[in-house]
C-alpha cells in the first residue's frame, strides 16, 4: 500500500469517527451539549418564577430577568438567551408544579435543532427532547407565541 493510500485511509477514519461522535452526541442525553442545554433552559425558567415572587407579575422580557439572580448564576445568560425563544405566558400558577402543561421557552438553534430535536422547558421546570414539528404543533395551539 502507497503513501497516499495510507493517508487517504487515515483522513477517511479520522471524518468516520468524527461523523460517529456526532451521532453519539446527538442521540446521548448525558453529553455535554445536551446538559448544557437543559441547564440554561432550566436557569431562565426558575428566574421567571422567582421574577413573579419578588416583583408579584410574570416577566415580559430579558431586562425582567436581569433583576434576578440569574446574572450572579450564569455570567454567560445574556448570551444564552441569543438561542431561546421565550414564550413570557401570563397565565401561570404561583407553583411551578401547576404549570406542567405550559411551554416558557425552547432552543432555537444549533446543529441538533437543524436535526429536527429541540430542547423545551416546561413550566414544572421539567426539560424535554422533542421534535420539531411537535413544538410546532403545540405553538400552534398558543395564540401568542413567539416563532
Amino acid at each position: 500500500m502507497s503513501s497516499r493510500s495510507k493517508l487517504f485511509v487515515g483522513v477517511g477514519a479520522l471524518i468516520l469517527l468524527w461523523c460517529a461522535r456526532l451521532v453519539w452526541n446527538y442521540f446521548d442525553p448525558g453529553s455535554i451539549a445536551h446538559l448544557a442545554m437543559q441547564d440554561q433552559l432550566k436557569l431562565f425558567g426558575s428566574a421567571m418564577y422567582e421574577y413573579h415572587a419578588t416583583a408579584g407579575r410574570w416577566p415580559s422580557d430579558l431586562d425582567d430577568l436581569a433583576q434576578t439572580s440569574l446574572p450572579r448564576r450564569s455570567y454567560i445568560w445574556r448570551q444564552a438567551a441569543t438561542t431561546l425563544v421565550f414564550l413570557w405566558p401570563k397565565d401561570l400558577k404561583p407553583d411551578p408544579r401547576d404549570n406542567a402543561g405550559v411551554l416558557l421557552a425552547y432552543d432555537n438553534a444549533g446543529l441538533f435543532n437543524k436535526l429536527g430535536l429541540v430542547w423545551v422547558c416546561w413550566g414544572d421546570l421539567r426539560t424535554e427532547h422533542m421534535r420539531e414539528r411537535d413544538l410546532r404543533e403545540r405553538l400552534r395551539a398558543v395564540p401568542s407565541a413567539a416563532r
